[in-house]
């Protein structure tokens, strides 16, 4: 399949037209720029000396916005790596999506593996690093659905917090790297692992547990920060009329990635994975509350405040996942405070964050069928306004195959269906610009053949098969207007998208699992700028969550290459273990120091039992 563009222009009139073009390389498309899409000026203010990315998503609403131009469309086309650091983590079992923070001059990532780096950020240079896999349990005997991975470490005062995958939380010296305090957050035997960047606010470390495959019980769970001392405690699924009988017990929901924050609101706003087991609703009758949802939490309590369900007593593994973006809506000539977010179902969602009302209309439609009846499948399902930028629907169902509508239940007959469980938008979290009032988005075409039975309960029992021959996957990167919900860019690229975005000034940054990385012009989609990952050794696919940062009043756009564990059955998707921090080139008298290439640094060698596992063999 060929990359191709595509832009719809608004006119005065409101009238619209569609404008392709195919077969072109994706450094080298032009895309039309909307009509509505503002004029960018470029920044006159100087270049601050610092700029901090101390949050999963720069700020607590998880905008992953920068307000620097240094770099800029003018001159992104000279970028190029600073420095390069290698994790020593090439594990073919384990991802690499770490969005890393930087503090104060020091950038901190972890790996695959639980390994955390502290690195001067200037230079790559390692300052400490932590190896925990000397006293945690073989990573096999670990139930992890989706590959070996940590997006992310969190800051507070002082201390670095990891949620590592055995389930326990860890408090390290943010200077040292030394253990301050740990505590187990659930037990690993019962299936439960932790893969999501921790939150931190009001002195609260918050963290979730991954395991919906595995039928856990979703929870979310606020710690001291200071001491490690528990404050409270939520569950996801609860007795009551939307589980029958006891099957909330073991409903799902997890909780695996980063919630966002309002802190004058006092809300945390986490989403919720799929309801268990996948797949099989036979013996959970109900609306299956609260997964697939966006859930309202009291800061301070842990109390729902207020929720929004995307996918009603889910059975297609529809998780409400990527991280919620907090953000300022201009609507009808009014400003609302608004929370955007992408479900697997292909749909976008934009409410207001104080009571989770939609600002752009949610109808709840009916479902094609309610057959099998054993499924118990919820009559409605909600829809979004907001332009969709993928299809939800299959486009092309090849012989031997029968598709059907987004919401049929699965059945014995294997029905083929778009989205499938792995797409539209995963886990990658999205950004939204202040400039443009753009949300920048990803997701994913991969109609999957779904099929399952009332004996099918037992988490992967039921199939769930992407690898349909005949049907061309692909992604879509792009930009909605949040104003008017409306598509203004997007770009298709090859492989099924798995990259989060940044925002940096006028540009955009995002990754294929390829290991290309792109800029772009934030307002237009035209491609400006791309580096090849895989053109450094041991680079992988750019699969994780790019930041931009500035240190001694040099911006600095960085992102891992390491690629996905999952996506190497949509090659090429190579494993790697690249930390790459992009800069312009330095002036003359600063090259003495570079020198005529990139700083390469390799992480120290440690010893001790964790350095016999540090690369694992692949499957």
């Amino acid at each position: 399949m060929s990359h191709e563009t595509e832009v719809r222009r608004f006119s005065r009139a409101g009238s619209s037209r569609t404008l392709r073009a195919i077969a072109m390389p994706l450094a080298l498309m032009v895309v039309a720029a909307g009509l509505m899409a503002p004029a960018l000026a470029q920044s006159q203010v100087p270049t601050p000396s610092s700029l901090d990315w101390r949050y999963y998503g720069n700020d607590l609403g998880n905008m992953r916005y920068q307000d620097v131009d240094q770099i800029n469309p003018s001159n992104v086309a000279d970028l190029q790596p600073a420095w390069i650091f290698h994790t020593g983590v090439l594990d073919p079992k384990a991802s690499f999506e770490v969005s890393p923070l930087v503090v104060n001059g020091t950038m901190y990532i972890s790996t695959g593996h639980d390994d955390v780096f502290a690195l001067d950020a200037a230079t790559g240079a390692e300052k400490w690093s932590y190896h925990p896999l000397a006293e945690m349990p073989p990573l096999d005997q670990i139930a992890i659905c989706c590959g070996r991975d940590s997006r992310g470490v969190a800051y507070d005062n002082g201390k670095v917090f990891l949620a590592r995958l055995d389930d326990v939380l860890v408090a390290l010296d943010a200077n040292t790297g030394a253990v301050v305090w740990k505590t187990t957050v659930v037990d690993f035997h019962d299936k439960f692992a932790m893969t999501m960047a921790p939150q931190i606010v009001n002195g609260l470390v918050i963290v979730g547990v991954a395991g919906g495959e595995f039928e856990v019980r979703g929870q979310v769970v606020a710690y001291d920060a200071e001491t490690g001392k528990e404050a409270w405690r939520f569950f996801a699924t609860l007795p009551g009329p939307t589980w029958a009988g006891k099957s909330w017990q073991t409903g799902g929901g997890p909780v695996w990635t980063t919630p966002s924050v309002d802190p004058a609101l006092g809300l945390l706003y986490i989403t919720t994975g799929n309801a268990a087991p996948d797949l099989n609703g036979i013996h959970r009758a109900g609306q299956n509350l609260y997964t697939c949802s966006i859930v309202a939490l009291d800061i301070f309590t842990g109390k729902v405040r207020w929720y929004f369900q995307e996918v009603h007593h889910d059975l297609w593994d529809y998780d409400a996942t990527q991280p919620t973006i907090l953000f300022t809506l201009e609507k009808d000539g009014k400003t609302f405070p608004a929370i955007g977010h992408a479900n697997k179902n292909g749909h976008y969602y934009i409410l207001d964050r104080r009571d989770g009302t939609p600002l752009h209309p949610v109808t709840e439609v009916p479902v094609p069928s309610t057959q099998p009846a054993w499924q118990h499948a919820w009559p409605t399902q909600p829809a979004s306004a907001v332009e969709p930028i993928i299809p939800r629907s299959v486009v092309f169902t090849p012989p031997g195959f029968t598709s059907a509508p987004e919401y049929t239940p699965p059945q014995p007959q294997e029905l083929v269906m778009q989205p499938g469980p792995d797409g539209g938008a995963e886990w990658t979290p999205d950004a939204f610009s202040p400039r443009t009032g753009f949300i920048y988005r990803n997701e994913r075409y991969l109609p999957t053949a779904y099929s399952t039975s009332p004996n099918n309960t037992q988490g992967f029992a039921s199939m769930a098969e992407e690898d349909i021959p005949g049907i061309d996957d692909f992604g879509v990167f792009g930009a909605t207007d949040s104003r008017t919900g409306k598509v203004v860019w997007k770009i298709h690229v090859d492989q099924p998208a798995k990259s989060g975005l940044v925002v940096a000034g006028d540009l955009a940054f995002f990754g294929e699992g390829n290991g290309k990385f792109h800029a772009v012009n934030a307002a237009t989609g035209d491609t400006l700028w791309t580096f090849d990952g895989t053109s450094v050794p041991n680079g992988g696919g750019a699969n994780a969550a790019p930041i931009a940062y500035v240190v001694g009043g040099r911006e600095f756009v960085a992102n891992a290459f390491g690629g996905n564990s999952l996506d190497q059955e949509f090659p090429p998707n190579p494993t790697g273990d690249a930390v790459i921090a992009f800069a312009l080139p330095q002036t003359m008298a600063h090259a003495r120091r570079v020198g005529a290439g990139p700083l390469i640094h390799r992480a120290r060698p440690f010893s001790g039992a964790a350095a016999t596992v540090a690369v694992r063999p692949g499957r």
